[in-house]
């Protein structure tokens, strides 16, 4: 999750953003340990399922990016549209 001001907490956000602070275990460690044992299995196919983004907000679709382009290129399968 990128730094979140408080300007980018307006309507319902503001409860996404409650609820995944008093939930959320996520570890950027643990993404990238998982990250590398994917890849150094070398799949066929990586199926990515669930949200990538918690808020919507504009540095979480950047970070989603960067992420998924290290699994590969959207031209290896993962949702690309032809």
């Amino acid at each position: 999750m990128p730094r979140v001001r408080r300007r980018d907490l307006s309507g319902k956000r503001l409860f996404g953003y409650k609820a995944w602070r008093a939930k959320t275990k996520h570890r950027r460690d643990i993404l990238d340990a998982l990250t590398r044992d994917i890849l150094k299995r070398q799949p066929d196919h990586i199926a990515v399922t669930g949200d990538l983004v918690n808020l919507g907000l504009p540095e979480e679709f950047v970070l989603a990016s960067e992420w998924l382009r290290l699994l590969g290129p959207p031209e290896a399968g993962y949702g690309h549209p032809g």
